[in-house]
């Protein structure tokens, strides 16, 4: 049986890559490989996995994450990216001996696997099994000196396919790290997503409750909300804002803040729902809208847009109709005026929400084209262009 590696930094956020990644595990171990995930921390995170995501990861099993040392430690090649970002000044670097010692430990635990997908976080690994397919989920485009391209030059040489989540990663990813890279739209489990024919009046977001890199600005969902409620005739409206919290609720201090702003409107919060809890959610809703990227030069910082989007996918197959911000990966998703709106400030936002609640025969008619449009985005698809890629 041939073998194959996940790995993955941010598994135990449980977002929308690690739902890519661990699709392809699931993939894999159903496709004739035995599928190691390279983590050490939460022993418990594929149960957590299996429930978030409904993915089969029982055949599954998690390893010693033989990734989880700094870059400089791990490779021969240093890498200035990866060290700045992560690691203080005040960390000793490894001497030349260290550096040789660990890169034959990494050499052996690579080399004995015919396949290895690894998502990035902008640091490029050395890997040696037979098939390395290295995973850039987010535009990176920091400068580098001329000895770091150099060094990722190099590693890029043992790297068989670099594959990207939408054409706007792509984009930055090809110019930044000068290489070829492949598409590979993330998958969403349309099939096991429905509408319901009682829909209620409900505006959904779902994304997690943190204010940082690509955060989703849920604040100006609530402000955008205070001016569909102030008409009379939108009070039978609410807002729903579901996702996750990594921190307890009572120490997430962006989860309190919105809470606080919310007060005296009919906004609904649904912390860490499993994927059956936002499956009902989902059906229930009439609108769905998506704020990631709001305010940002996506040009200068396109780390702080949403470089897809899945979840506007999931309410699409619901038969919540999108009205998401003009931004990053999104316009790929949505084709504005057809199967959604596009939108690139807040009274946009509005007029456009308020144009849907005040027409029921446009409301169904989007309806049923962005559930059409969702289906190009399958997990069925993501499944037959994953394994062409073999």
């Amino acid at each position: 049986m041939k073998k194959a590696a996940i790995y993955d930094p941010y598994l135990d956020t449980l977002g929308g890559g690690e739902r890519y990644c661990l699709t392809v595990a699931e993939i894999l171990s159903k496709n004739g490989y035995h599928v190691d995930l390279l983590w050490d921390k939460d022993s418990d995170i594929l149960n957590k996995a299996e429930t978030r995501f409904s993915l089969d990861l029982s055949s599954v099993k998690i390893t010693n994450d033989f990734f989880k040392q700094s870059p400089t430690n791990i490779d021969l090649f240093e890498n200035d990216l990866q060290t700045a970002k992560k690691y203080s000044k005040t960390i000793p670097s490894p001497n030349l001996l260290q550096k040789i010692t660990n890169f034959l430990i990494k050499y052996k635990n690579t080399q004995k696997y015919d396949l290895i997908f690894f998502l990035s976080d902008g640091s490029i690994p050395l890997l040696f099994s037979k098939k390395n397919f290295l995973h850039l989920q987010v535009p990176f485009h920091y400068h580098t000196n001329t000895a770091s391209k150099i060094k990722n030059k190099i590693k890029f040489l043992f790297i068989s396919k670099t594959i990207c989540n939408s054409k706007f990663t792509q984009k930055f990813i090809e110019k930044y790290y000068d290489t070829s890279t492949f598409l590979l739209y993330p998958p969403v489990d349309i099939e096991k997503l429905s509408s319901d024919s009682s829909k209620e009046n409900i505006i959904l977001s779902v994304g997690r409750f943190d204010n940082v890199m690509n955060a989703k600005k849920q604040d100006i969902l609530i402000d955008a909300f205070k001016k569909i409620n102030h008409h009379s005739s939108n009070k039978n409206w609410k807002l729903v804002l579901a996702g996750g919290s990594l921190q307890s609720i009572a120490n997430n201090s962006y989860l309190n803040y919105l809470k606080n702003k919310s007060q005296g409107l009919p906004i609904d919060f649904i912390i860490n729902p499993s994927f059956d809890e936002l499956k009902i959610i989902y059906q229930k809703s009439k609108i769905y809208w998506h704020a990631a990227g709001y305010d940002v030069d996506q040009d200068t910082q396109p780390e702080f847009t949403e470089h897809f989007g899945m979840t506007v996918v999931e309410a699409m197959a619901s038969g919540a109709v999108p009205i998401v911000v003009n931004k990053g990966g999104l316009p790929e998703i949505i084709s504005d005026n057809i199967d959604g709106f596009l939108w690139n400030n807040i009274d946009e936002l509005v007029s456009k929400t308020n144009l849907l609640i005040a027409s029921p025969k446009l409301l169904s008619e989007m309806q049923i084209a962005s559930q059409k449009k969702s289906k190009q985005f399958s997990k069925d698809n993501f499944q037959n262009n994953f394994l062409k890629l073999l």
